[in-house]
């Protein structure tokens, strides 16, 4: 069982009282946790300490929000906490903290208190609608399973009902029915095949849908009644209507990756009719849906057409007649996520380019400006909840990452922050973060966030590095920018200006920017980043023989080319997950239609062998000239472990330009486990500071020490 007491503490930024919860042992039996804010309570009243700059290890404990889910009169969140080192290689766990009073929380006294805070990582948060519960799947038996727990913590977390193993779960309108998808199960034959050790993968065949399931109360039946949905399709996404009767779904005809990329509709189910069928024929990509309050229509986010490469159009479907139109056809921004207010209304999270907005959409009047509902616009928001008296929304700023806020809709300028996961933060000396334009070589503006070091001053010359975002269907944020991989703040501890530029074929800006890349990879993007250095070096704040670029997957890509193809500007690069040859990275992905469809003009490998060879890394190995580090997972489907390990062959053999291939067993695209994040964040600081660090050119210096140092003890 769950104890606490109650303390009042004060949050950093004048946010006013807040209650903390001093915690015994919980009924998990796991281990003891104190809530953020209490170290603020329990800690003494000492002199104030001069901010120190952030380290790598203080930046592997950062802790962030990923989720926060609105009930009546309370607020749940769930936290992302790494596992530390000493715990043994893993994932984070995942915290569930409360805040049961909303209304005192917009007086600015924010109780809150732990829910589930052991070594585990529960799946599918809700809040039962109707209840005072909070929902959860764990595995029981091997099998994800909905279990329930009280929002006061009181007893311990009993199961909801025995279903096939949940992978996503929500609940109906009602909180008497909850929809969920599962694995189909492997046929009898197959299973005995495995079982006896037969565990080879067939490509492309070796799949199994994610059916639709309900499970709803039924006085009759004590364990409540079951049924399967759909049938011979895959189910990736869901909502229910509001009449509880009718179910859209974000369904393909394949459970593969490519398949949730570019082959997702939206269908209706039926549930008392017993049918499926065609709801809104989406252009292209898929993201989130919504039904109006009303029953009558889907809000939908989806891509423009089927070459956009990204979902970020407002789309309105009818849904007894499936007609469908733009909401948002000349959007400079991109939607990311949405809400229905009312039958006419829709709040939506909107991203301009760096900056994010909660914002008022008419659906009916697509010319009519949008109206900002939440804050002053200095939060980079990720995602959003609300009702018709509050939104509560997760988001960071320049000085810490993601935590959850709410505000008033009679006062949706002043939100009021509930948490404070890293207190410590307070303590550390953080670099000055901005929004920058630059001017590229053909006039487009070209916008990023710089940071620059500690200590800067006017008049003095930096070691630079660009980090270049993945995709390229992706964005900066001006918010927080420090993680394993993207450095931040720790790049300003070291003495570095590092740039984030949202280059040409960057999400936020609309449709046509989005496209710039289409059929010209590595030509004007790339040119982009050529262009930044100019600038700031014509500003006096870089100094242009310690320039470096570092990025991961479509990143990787990018500083792969700079050192090989534009290797003169570059003393340093770090190439992370990346392909370095097109043609044979295309026929070694799990989303070779992406490729086709979004980025190549609809031509295959084949059909334009001399134009993707050019514009590989690969191509230009024996010109590398600028001390590159790969690094990448040994079980990453997206861009195979070949793509880095021939341009390391290629350099080694070609030139005596340093250069190391690391490779991290297991990991995926991206590195998930607590060690080989560490390992990351280490390796590529030591290769910047290696050969950016100190005066003149550095590239001829030898390969730095091949183990880094570790706290083992």
């Amino acid at each position: 069982m769950l104890h606490t007491r109650q303390v009042t503490v004060g949050i950093p930024g004048g946010v006013g009282m807040v209650r903390a919860p001093m915690l015994r042992p919980t009924f998990l039996g796991l281990f003891l946790v104190v809530h953020p804010l209490l170290a603020q309570a329990s800690a003494p009243e000492a002199t104030p300490r001069p901010a120190l700059p952030m380290t790598v290890e203080q930046a592997m404990q950062l802790q962030h929000v990923r989720s926060v889910h609105l009930g009546a009169n309370c607020v749940v969140w769930s936290t992302v906490v790494p596992r530390p080192i000493a715990d043994g290689p893993g994932g984070p766990w995942l915290h569930v903290f409360v805040c049961p009073d909303l209304a005192a929380a917009l007086r600015a006294e924010v109780r809150v208190q732990p829910l589930l805070v052991g070594k585990e990582t529960p799946g599918n948060l809700a809040i039962r609608p109707g209840s005072r519960h909070v929902t959860f799947t764990r595995p029981i038996d091997g099998r994800a399973q909905m279990l329930a727990i009280a929002i006061d913590g009181q007893g311990e977390p009993s199961r909801v009902a025995t279903t096939p193993a949940i992978a996503l779960a929500k609940w109906r309108a009602d909180g008497k029915a909850f929809a969920f998808t599962s694995l189909d199960p492997v046929a009898s034959t197959r299973a005995a095949a495995q079982k006896a050790g037969f565990q080879q993968i067939v490509v492309d065949e070796d799949w199994r849908h994610l059916s639709l399931w309900v499970w709803e109360e039924d006085p009759a039946l004590p364990e409540g009644r079951l049924r399967k949905v759909t049938e011979g399709r895959t189910v990736f996404d869901f909502e229910w209507a509001p009449d509880g009767n009718r179910i859209a779904i974000a369904s393909a005809p394949r459970n593969l990756v490519d398949d949730s990329y570019m082959f997702q509709r939206l269908w209706l189910v039926d549930l008392t009719a017993g049918t499926t069928a065609p709801l809104a024929d989406n252009p292209g990509k898929l993201g989130a849906f919504t039904w109006s309050p009303d029953g009558r229509r889907v809000a939908f986010i989806s891509a423009e057409d089927r070459n956009d490469p990204h979902a970020g159009m407002l789309w309105i479907a009818e849904a007894s007649t499936g007609r469908a139109h733009s909401a948002t056809p000349m959007l400079l921004g991109m939607v990311q996520d949405l809400e229905w207010t009312d039958d006419l209304t829709i709040t939506a999270l909107v991203s301009h380019g760096t900056r994010t907005a909660i914002e008022s959409l008419s659906p009916q009047r697509n010319d009519e400006p949008a109206a900002n509902l939440f804050g002053d616009g200095r939060l980079a928001i990720t995602s959003f909840t609300q009702n018709a008296e509050v939104i509560v929304a997760v988001g960071s700023r320049p000085d810490h990452g993601n935590e959850v806020f709410v505000a008033n809709r009679k006062a949706p300028r002043h939100p009021i922050r509930l948490t404070d996961s890293n207190p410590w933060l307070a303590e550390v000396a953080l670099g000055e973060q901005s929004v920058e334009v630059i001017g590229a070589r053909d006039g487009l503006p070209i916008e990023g966030v710089l940071i620059k070091p500690l200590g800067w001053r006017a008049g003095r010359r930096h070691p630079f590095v660009i980090v270049v975002h993945g995709g390229p269907e992706a964005h900066f944020s001006n918010g927080w920018l420090t993680s394993y991989s993207n450095w931040g703040q720790l790049l300003a501890a070291r003495g570095y200006v590092s740039w984030y530029p949202n280059y040409r074929a960057s999400t936020g800006q609309g449709v046509e920017f989005c496209k710039l890349d289409h059929g010209d990879p590595m030509g004007r993007e790339f040119e982009d980043h050529l262009d930044a250095i100019e600038h700031f070096a014509a500003q006096g704040l870089i100094d242009r023989d310690r320039v470096g670029i570092g990025g991961g997957s479509y990143g990787g890509y990018a500083a792969a080319w700079a050192a090989t193809r534009h290797s003169r500007h570059f003393a340093a690069a770090v190439s992370f997950v990346p392909f370095v040859h097109i043609p044979t990275k295309w026929l070694t992905s799990d989303i070779p239609w992406e490729f086709y469809l979004v980025h190549y003009q609809e031509k295959w490998p084949w059909e334009q062998p001399g134009f993707l060879a050019d514009r590989s890394p690969l191509t230009w190995a024996q010109d590398c000239r600028t001390p590159l580090l790969l690094l990448g997972g040994t079980a990453d489907p997206r861009v195979h472990p070949s793509q880095p390990f021939m341009l390391y062959r290629a350099v080694k053999s070609a030139t005596t330009t340093p250069v190391r291939y690391v490779q991290y067993p297991g990991e995926g695209h991206g590195n998930r486990t607590n060690v080989y994040q560490y390992d990351y964040a280490l390796r590529t600081l030591q290769w910047f500071d290696s050969y950016l660090q100190g005066d003149g050119d550095r590239r001829s210096r030898p390969l730095p020490a091949m183990d880094v140092g570790y706290p083992l003890k």
